[in-house]
């Protein structure tokens, strides 16, 4: 299996997409390469690679630049041969916008950040072996709003509607949450909002070492790969 992730993140200490990348434990046949959008780093061509992870992103899904449309495109050009597709966050908003155009990104009401309870509206092969509610790890203060024509609701929160989504007919799925952060880098994220008391209200920001749980991730990232 080719992996490609495509990391958008744009903070230098981030690059890398380090939390992606463990997944690959998974499927020890596969090898994961990693380009860096922001960076004009995307590849030519999707076909050359069996699976497409987007990352999350600082970037405001309402941005505009030369290398966000880059990345539009490519992942247009993904959906149109049909290769398995996940994003993640940013991933998840960008590829509503492609399908839908701007008008269904938003900022959202309320910004969730910390650990987020996640309920299973429909049944998906993403989500298949998880349990209707579950908590995972949230970092957003944009949301996708109303969902395009042929877009299917997966999940929500109290908080975002749409917290994951499938294109339908296609193996292509968005998440607004981070089932990929480890406890670690969680904590770390809500250290650094704390510090900065953006946004007001964190959610159980004491409660990580209760409430996270890995096997959401290798769940989540267990199925993408198996589509």
């Amino acid at each position: 299996m080719r992996l490609l992730i495509i990391d958008n993140n744009i903070d230098p200490d981030s690059w890398g997409a380090r939390n992606l990348r463990r997944y690959l434990r998974l499927v020890p046949e596969a090898t994961a390469y990693v380009r860096r959008a922001p960076h004009d780093d995307l590849p030519r061509d999707p076909r050359n690679f069996d699976r497409v992870i987007i990352s999350g992103s600082k970037t405001s899904a309402l941005d505009d630049a030369p290398w966000i449309s880059r990345l539009h495109d490519f992942i247009q050009r993904t959906l149109d041969l049909r290769k398995p597709l996940l994003g993640v966050c940013y991933g998840h908003q960008s590829l509503a916008r492609v399908i839908g155009g701007k008008a269904h990104v938003r900022r959202a009401a309320e910004a969730e950040f910390g650990w987020t309870t996640i309920e299973i509206t429909e049944p998906s092969p993403l989500m298949e072996g998880l349990p209707q509610s579950f908590y995972s790890f949230s970092s957003h203060f944009d949301e996708v709003g109303e969902l395009p024509k042929g877009l299917k609701r997966l999940a929500r929160s109290e908080s975002c509607e749409v917290q994951a989504f499938q294109v339908e007919k296609y193996p292509a799925f968005g998440i607004q949450f981070h089932p990929e952060k480890d406890l670690a880098s969680a904590e770390a994220t809500l250290a650094e909002r704390k510090r900065l008391g953006i946004p007001d209200r964190l959610l159980y920001p004491n409660k990580g070492k209760e409430l996270y749980n890995s096997r959401i991730g290798d769940t989540i990232f267990g199925n993408f790969f198996k589509l």
